[in-house]
């Protein structure tokens, strides 16, 4: 059973007015700030608490640790209250967790507790992410049949720009250009100098923090009080008694999606996507520093900027190339020219190797929405809210893969380490590969049944799937 939206009347010539519509398309907008910010977080708090590069990977860890515990209560919330509620509640988490950042980034800061609230923050992101993509898919499908994909791409493709938004405010805000040279730095632990100064970098990232968590705040608020059309699949109306999605009845919708093998090969998808973009991204200031020897910070910082342009151009070209290509047609040759583009920056030396890293956010933009969609299309819609859930919690791969492209960095080089995503992206094209594969068995095992429909009059299943009676092809011969 689909959840409701909201209650409001299904959607017709009025509910296509911009206010809703676009409060909906901000939230991947604010989505992306949120995850852009990390990447200088990365930075900052490795001048700010002396971090290697492992340890500083733990801002990924913590944030998309909590997009995993997100996903089954943000599921939960959205079959019994709807999207709209689910919204709410995930907007009211993720603006707690950035106002709470001005406080713990206070006296030096504590960098367990930063972590914790971008596990905070992620933990309501889970929310958005949960109802906002199968929210923009359904609202695809009834608008045309089978264009869920091409909107939620085109819909995914405000994520960059918010990311490309908060990767600016982080550079002009919490990055402030001072650098000390480790000769200063070591030994210099009782240094009062030293002190002040990771006071200072520390509590630089309070302020911005503060700002988004206000903004999040009043689209919560927005979001509260707009009316939005039903898009729900489903015929209830308001003050009707909806089914409500019990722990029961959710891992029995749970044991309907394990044995589905499509939907399982595309979670695994999803979590080594989003390790491989995570990764890419997470260490761009510090690939630069290291191919390009004297770029200070913000200068580094720009070319997570020029990624995002980039990315931002591949969701758009992505989105024309799927009018005329097959989605998992489109995503193994993406996935396969990603690959290359690590092999480049891990192997060229100097600015080739930036612009292969670079090269590679064209690759990735149509990645995440298309896997999410070929993932959930085979759903119906008592799985749905679940499945989509899942595939947001199998983003848990961003959790893990930093930390292990930091350990080979501390033990190796940074450019070594970019095999850690270009190993990602091989069990992207794969997926996409077996996807093709299946969808062309399918297809021919259709025009099989078609053949022989008239051997199998009792068969129910010609009239609905071939749309013709049985024994329609009485007259055809019959090996």
């Amino acid at each position: 059973m689909a959840p409701h939206t909201g209650g409001e009347p299904r959607m017709g010539g009025s509910c296509a007015s911009a206010w809703p519509l676009g409060l909906i398309v901000s939230l991947f907008f604010l989505w992306g700030a949120a995850n852009s910010l990390n990447d200088v977080l990365i930075r900052q708090f490795s001048k700010a608490f002396a971090l290697r590069d492992w340890e500083a990977g733990l801002v990924q860890s913590a944030f998309y640790i909590g997009y995993f515990f997100g996903g089954l209560p943000a599921a939960k919330v959205a079959h019994e209250y709807g999207y709209r509620a689910a919204v709410t509640v995930g907007l009211c988490l993720f603006s707690a967790g950035s106002l709470l950042f001005y406080p713990v980034s206070r006296g030096g800061g504590s960098y367990g507790g930063l972590l914790c609230c971008l596990y905070l923050i992620a933990f309501g992101l889970a929310f958005l992410e949960a109802s906002a993509n199968p929210w923009v898919k359904l609202l695809g499908d009834l608008h045309r049949p089978n264009f869920g994909s091409v909107a939620l791409n085109v819909a995914q493709s405000f994520n960059p720009v918010g990311a490309l938004v908060g990767v600016g405010c982080g550079r002009w805000f919490i990055l402030d250009g001072t650098e000390l040279p480790a000769s200063t730095v070591e030994g210099a632990e009782s240094n009062a100098a030293l002190r002040e100064y990771r006071e200072h970098e520390a509590a630089l990232v309070g302020p911005p923090y503060v700002v988004m968590g206000l903004v999040v705040g009043a689209v919560a608020c927005a979001f509260r009080c707009t009316r939005f059309p039903d898009t729900a699949a489903s015929s209830q109306g308001v003050g009707e008694v909806k089914d409500s999605l019990s722990w029961t009845k959710l891992c029995t919708s749970a044991g309907r999606l394990v044995r589905n093998r499509s939907f399982g090969q595309g979670v695994l998808a999803q979590f080594f996507y989003v390790a491989a973009q995570v990764s890419v991204w997470s260490f761009i200031i510090r690939f630069v520093q290291f191919k390009v020897p004297g770029t200070d910070e913000k200068a580094a910082a720009d070319f997570i900027s020029i990624s995002l342009c980039i990315f931002i151009l591949g969701r758009f070209v992505a989105s024309a190339l799927m009018c005329v290509i097959q989605d998992c047609v489109l995503l193994r040759a993406y996935a396969v020219l990603a690959f290359g583009c690590c092999g480049i920056a891990a192997r060229a030396g100097g600015r080739l190797g930036v612009a292969a890293v670079c090269a590679t956010s064209f690759f990735m933009s149509m990645m995440f929405p298309t896997i999410f969609s070929l993932a959930i299309s085979s759903l119906d819609d008592e799985d749905r809210e679940v499945g989509a859930s899942v595939v947001v919690m199998a983003i848990v791969g961003g959790a893990i893969a930093p930390p292990i492209m930091g350990a080979i960095s501390d033990a190796s080089s940074i450019a070594a380490a970019y095999w850690v995503p270009a190993s990602c992206f091989i069990i992207v094209a794969a997926y996409a590969h077996c996807t093709h594969r299946q969808s062309v068995v399918g297809a021919d095992d259709a025009d099989h049944d078609d053949a022989d429909a008239d051997q199998e009059p009792g068969d129910v299943r010609a009239p609905i799937v071939f749309g013709h009676r049985s024994g329609q092809n009485e007259d055809e011969d019959v090996d």
